[in-house]
């Protein structure tokens, strides 16, 4: 019972990819508690007759310790500013951290990558004989029902069509993916290649760009998580 109400308040706030970019904190999205996976939310609190900023973990805002017992709640200040500092690193040090996935852009302008439309090719040919294979089958079995050696190859070659189909489906929808993967990586990487002196200030819009996930590890740390390339980079609350 504890774990799929835990579920229900991860559900919760799930949103689709396009809000991602339409709400109006980059943060509300992207910082979610370590201990529990649930989102953060910007908070405002009011004490002596003043403002603070920070942000909490939503299933501690809104259930107590039940489901999550130890997320802290972090300063918008430090956390903006551990943000700024992790995208530098990152903008410092992209090619060594990054290593094969730069790579990838280096061959992809110089057209040097292997095309996968080979393989996917000789698989639709070999799928066209399989297909030409079955017709004639069925068109045996349809004349002797009975024979059971039959029905058992004809069932063979539709079980290998099957996995010929999903498997090509599967090798056209990873070139798409990876096409454009790679695509907004020399995209970023010309982008950080105008950026002089770095990032000096936190912003919305870079954070959107730039940042996948921040996972709040303790009080003290987040790890930042940069899209479309296995970067983690985990950094301390100033």
């Amino acid at each position: 019972a504890r774990r799929s109400g835990k579920r229900r308040v991860a559900q919760k706030y799930v949103k689709t990819e396009q809000s991602k970019y339409s709400g109006k904190y980059a943060l509300t999205e992207l910082l979610v508690c370590g201990e529990c996976g649930t989102q953060y939310r910007r908070v405002t609190w009011s004490r002596g007759g003043k403002k603070r900023i920070v942000w909490r973990c939503i299933s501690r805002l809104e259930y107590g310790t039940q489901f999550c017992h130890n997320s802290p709640t972090i300063q918008e200040e430090k956390l903006h500013s551990a943000i700024v500092t992790a995208l530098n690193k990152y903008a410092a040090n992209r090619e060594e951290l990054c290593g094969s996935a730069y790579d990838l852009i280096k061959l992809a302008q110089g057209g040097e990558i292997e095309d996968k439309s080979v393989s996917i090719l000789s698989l639709k040919h070999k799928l066209e004989n399989i297909n030409r294979k079955q017709a004639k089958l069925l068109d045996i079995v349809l004349e002797d029902m009975e024979n059971e050696a039959l029905v058992a190859e004809l069932k063979k070659v539709k079980e290998e069509k099957q996995q010929l189909q999903e498997w090509i489906k599967t090798l056209e929808n990873e070139g798409v993916y990876n096409a454009n993967k790679q695509s907004r990586m020399k995209e970023v990487k010309e982008w950080l290649d105008e950026q002089e002196g770095g990032f000096r200030e936190y912003d919305d819009v870079i954070t959107r760009k730039m940042i996948e996930r921040i996972e709040v590890v303790d009080a003290e740390t987040i790890k930042v998580k940069i899209r479309d390339v296995e970067v983690e980079i985990e950094q301390k609350l100033v």
